[in-house]
C-alpha cells in the first residue's frame, strides 16, 4: 500500500506582473482600434510572455511539474485554463495563462496528459485554480509509488482524472524520481545537498523536472532522520 509522501501536488504557479511587452502590445493595438486577440498575439511580445511564465513556474509544466522548454516547440504549449472555446474574453488575461507541458511522442501524437488531455475542459463550480501555488498544492498528496491522492474533493478528484495526472507514464517518471532520491541519499549524500540542488534555479529560470516532488520528499525524509 503507497503511503502520502507530502501534500505538493498538482504543481500550481505563483503569477507575477504582466509583462510589459504585453501591456504595451495590447495598448498599441487598442489605439489603433483593434482589439487585441489570442489570433494576432505573436512575435516579441508572446516570447516575452513566454519567458514570465517560464520564470514564474521556474521551467515546470503548471499541472504536472515536468520540465519543459523556455524556447518555442514541441516540449510545452502556452495553457489557458479557462479556455477560449468558452471564455475569448481571457484568451490574453494574464492570470489565465500558463506553460503546460506537450511531449510529442513516437507516433507524432501528444502526450495524453495536462494541458493536452484537459483541452477545453472547465467547470466553474468543480475545478482548482493554478495560482497561487500553494493553496493549489495543498489539496494533493504524492504518493511513495508515483500516484497524486487527493484532498477527497469532488474539485480534487475532477482535477486528477481531467489532467490525467496519474497517467502512467507521470506515474513512472515520479515514482523513478523517488527511487533515484533515495539511491543517492543510500551513497551517502546528504538530504540538505540534495534539497539545495533541486531548489537551485538555472540562469535561465528552470529547475530540475519534478523539482517540487523531489524537495517535499527529501524534506519529509529528513524530518524522519531527525525524529528517530
Amino acid at each position: 500500500m503507497h503511503t502520502p509522501a507530502q501534500r505538493n501536488l498538482m504543481r500550481g504557479s505563483r503569477k507575477g506582473e504582466e509583462p510589459e511587452e504585453l501591456l504595451a502590445w495590447k495598448e498599441f493595438q487598442q489605439a489603433a482600434g483593434i482589439e487585441p486577440c489570442y489570433a494576432d498575439f505573436r512575435g516579441a511580445e508572446k516570447q516575452a510572455t513566454r519567458r514570465a511564465l517560464f520564470r514564474e513556474q521556474t521551467g515546470q509544466c503548471v499541472y504536472c511539474g515536468r520540465e519543459i522548454d523556455l524556447e518555442p516547440g514541441d516540449k510545452s504549449h502556452f495553457e489557458h485554463f479557462r479556455p477560449q472555446s468558452s471564455h475569448s474574453h481571457l484568451d490574453l488575461a494574464y492570470p489565465n495563462l500558463f506553460l503546460s507541458c506537450g511531449q510529442k511522442r513516437e507516433d507524432g501524437g501528444t502526450q495524453p496528459t495536462c494541458g493536452n488531455e484537459k483541452e477545453n475542459w472547465f467547470e466553474e463550480n468543480c475545478h482548482i485554480e493554478s495560482a497561487p501555488e500553494g493553496a493549489c498544492q495543498q489539496r494533493f498528496e504524492f504518493a511513495s509509488g508515483g500516484e497524486i491522492l487527493g484532498d477527497g474533493s469532488p474539485e480534487a478528484d475532477k482535477m486528477i482524472a481531467v489532467l490525467a495526472l496519474n497517467h502512467r507514464e507521470l506515474i513512472a517518471e515520479r515514482s523513478k524520481l523517488i527511487e533515484e532520491l533515495d539511491k543517492e541519499l543510500n551513497q551517502g549524500l546528504s538530504h540538505c545537498e540534495l534539497i539545495e540542488s533541486f531548489l537551485h534555479v538555472s540562469p535561465i529560470g528552470s529547475r530540475f523536472s519534478f523539482a517540487n516532488v523531489a524537495v517535499q520528499y527529501l524534506r519529509k525524509q529528513l524530518a524522519f532522520t531527525q525524529q528517530a
